[in-house]
């Protein structure tokens, strides 16, 4: 049905004051797997070059005489398609209410902060159901570990090795390695592995029970970051005693190659972002509800989180 929004307003203020508030991006690692990339279309198509079809890593080469022609190659190009979808959440600032909070903080920046930390969890949410979901495939099989990640293996647990073997079948494909993805808990464990430690500090150093940072970690197993999933969200129902869970799960950890831009510099995914609906992603706007004497305060995306290429990561199951 179309219609025309009556008086919402879009409100670059909030927008600003969201984006001097850190609070909402704390723990959250969804852009960074699959960072934000505007599109001028809500639902399109697009070329792809596939690794077999596109002959990317052929040998074809061949020698030249003189006066002689050269060799020559052929390259097949498939399509894929994305689909933006628009999520949003709204809220009401009472006017009484807020005639009463503004004089200990903004009421409407602050409930702006709230509503896009619940938007870019459920971001999270979806970018966690593409890359860690075994329904996902990559090109790669899950690989399996030395040891089982577990607290009782923390002087077996060869993280290293793992990582390794990850980045040797990445390299095989093409693909660099650049990041590590895993949970809080998958790394709060992986900094005070036995070996992991030795090969950092030496085997017969005393670090006096300092443990490894996420940056040391990352030069140990020699990659540009370690993405560590903090953030947490209410697995319980609305209106239900709070249920904290992590949103990167502990089964999986990902080597990739982790790009941003234009679809040529390669990488896992994006987040394709409809530029002409949510320009810069998110957007905030009011509008006014007279009947409850409240402005509505709505903060939405309009956006497809988009696996381009499967080459890119390889997971590691964390059991053996």
């Amino acid at each position: 049905m179309s219609y025309i929004a009556g008086g919402a307003t879009i409100r670059a203020d909030i927008n600003q004051a969201l984006i001097e508030g850190p609070s909402a991006d704390v723990g959250l690692i969804g852009a960074e797997i699959m960072p934000l990339l505007p599109v001028d279309v809500k639902s399109g198509q697009y070329l792809k070059v596939e690794l077999g079809g596109g002959e990317l890593l052929n040998s074809d080469a061949t020698k030249r005489a003189p006066a002689s022609g050269y060799g020559r190659t052929s390259r097949k190009f498939t399509t894929d398609t994305y689909d933006c979808q628009e999520y949003g959440l709204e809220e009401l600032v009472d006017d009484s209410f807020r005639a009463d909070a503004d004089r200990f903080f903004d009421l409407q920046a602050s409930t702006a902060r709230f509503i896009l930390r619940n938007l870019k969890l459920s971001h999270e949410l979806r970018v966690k159901n593409l890359v860690f979901a075994s329904s996902t495939p990559f090109t790669t099989a899950d690989q399996s570990p030395t040891e089982a990640y577990t607290s009782g293996n923390v002087e077996q647990i060869d993280v290293v090795k793992d990582v390794t073997d990850a980045k040797i079948s990445l390299n095989k494909l093409g693909y660099e390695a650049t990041d590590v993805v895993m949970s809080a808990p998958i790394f709060e464990l992986v900094r005070r592995t036995t070996l992991l430690q030795n090969q950092f500090f030496g085997v017969i150093s005393n670090t006096g029970g300092r443990i490894l940072s996420e940056q040391e970690v990352a030069s140990a197993l020699g990659v540009r970051r370690v993405l560590v999933g903090r953030a947490a969200y209410n697995t319980a129902q609305k209106n239900k005693a709070y249920s904290g869970s992590f949103v990167i799960p502990n089964d999986k950890i990902i080597v990739a190659n982790l790009q941003s831009g234009q679809f040529t510099a390669g990488g896992v995914g994006r987040t394709l972002v409809w530029s002409g609906d949510a320009a810069g992603g998110f957007v905030s706007e009011t509008y006014r509800d007279e009947e409850r004497r409240s402005d509505v305060l709505r903060v939405r995306m309009n956006t497809s989180e988009k696996i381009i290429d499967a080459n890119a990561a390889v997971r590691i199951t964390t059991s053996a």
